[in-house]
């Protein structure tokens, strides 16, 4: 461990690097412990890294590990056996990852990213909250980057019923990026969910920390789901990262000449998978993981909350603060059970029908249920 962690002191994160390095030296101890002219030889590294090299102390890395023990922190470097394939198959796999809560088994458990921008509007907040917890209750890990905005409502969409999240951070653990999210963050470990960064635990919050974290959030997901994009979007970068490792491309459409949605429609046109609703995630991946994912789950409310909400089901629509569009979407339904093209005779565009739908839905007005049918409450 000690090795590795100097070797990413020096390389820094996101290092094309590492591949050839450990193959033609074989280990981050054979890097340390030869010679200037040996590695130089090597022509695998570039001045400024050879420097690096003569320049970085073995104290360096030992003081890392040191504050990694005192504040509970795991290392995992991708010498470890358990270090995930699908992050070793990178072109510039993390030379170490530093983390804390239980590490999840990328390799072979069902793991959506859900990324949105900070400046999320009501409809994606609600699509990005409803949309985690519905698959999180699944059987998928939600993985995001906890910025406020979309990441937030994805994270607590998952934590809402206790269920595994994982954190990307763009800067180390302990550094108390975002101190709004410190309590989300606590919760997500004390849930049984994961804290990961590939920067040491003090690093800040660069701005070039983000770019490179995002090829992690990707890598480890079965696919990225986009909830809102504009044409220059940290969210485009994830999906973009996504396609390039071959991964799908979720994205929830949105009314065009909207410039809160003019990046997700691009990606639209060039082959992503539309996103209407929970099931066209998990028909993509439920013959992959037959054992770990249950469509019936994702719609069915825990006994506690059923408990909690039972008065809840019967209260009023007047109780209920709702927007315009919601109240006309209430007002027209005149059965228990009904689809979305039944409310085709509203003066209202696809857009806001279903963000009135999440609305209700999230209000406890109504239900949605498997094959996209909606329930009365």
């Amino acid at each position: 461990m000690l090795y590795y962690v100097w070797l990413q002191c020096v390389l820094g994160a996101g290092s094309s690097h590492l591949k050839d390095a450990i193959i033609h030296f074989g280990s981050a101890r054979a890097i340390y412990e030869a010679g200037d002219e040996e590695r130089k030889a090597s022509k695998l590294f570039s001045k400024s890294i050879l420097e690096r090299m003569k320049k970085t102390p073995l104290s360096k890395a030992e003081e890392i590990i040191r504050k990694c023990k005192n504040e509970n922190i795991s290392i995992l470097t991708v010498a470890d056996k358990s270090y995930p394939k699908c992050l070793k198959n990178l072109s510039n796999p993390p030379t170490c990852l530093y983390y804390k809560g239980v590490f999840p088994d990328f390799d072979n458990e069902p793991t959506i990213c859900i990324v949105g921008p900070r400046n999320v509007s009501e409809y994606g907040k609600g699509a990005s909250f409803s949309l985690s917890a519905r698959l999180a209750r699944a059987g998928f890990i939600i993985v995001s980057g906890g910025a406020l905005g979309s990441d937030t409502y994805a994270h607590k969409g998952a934590l809402k019923y206790g269920q595994k999240t994982v954190l990307f951070m763009g800067c180390g653990i302990n550094f108390g990026y975002l101190p709004e999210n410190e309590k989300m963050r606590k919760l997500i470990v004390k849930t049984g969910g994961c804290l990961i960064s590939e920067f040491p635990p003090d690093a800040p919050p660069l701005g070039v920390h983000f770019p490179v974290r995002n090829r992690l959030m990707s890598a480890v997901s079965c696919g990225t789901v986009v909830i809102e994009a504009k044409k220059r979007s940290g969210a485009l970068i994830t999906a973009n990262y996504a396609l390039e490792q071959g991964k799908d491309v979720f994205v929830v459409p949105g009314t065009p000449g909207n410039p809160q949605y003019e990046g997700s429609n691009i990606l639209l046109r060039e082959g992503a998978i539309p996103l209407i609703d929970a099931t066209d995630v998990i028909s993509e991946y439920i013959s992959l993981f037959p054992d770990k994912i249950d469509i019936e789950r994702a719609y069915k409310q825990e006994k506690s909350e059923k408990s909690n909400e039972k008065n809840a089901k019967v209260k009023k629509i007047s109780d209920i603060s709702l927007s315009k569009e919601a109240k006309i979407v209430y007002n027209y339904l005149d059965r228990v059970e009904f689809y979305v093209d039944d409310l085709a005779g509203l003066d209202l565009s696809d857009d806001d029908i279903i963000s009135a739908l999440t609305e209700l839905e999230i209000g406890g007005v109504i239900k949605a249920a498997p094959g996209g049918k909606y329930t009365v409450l």
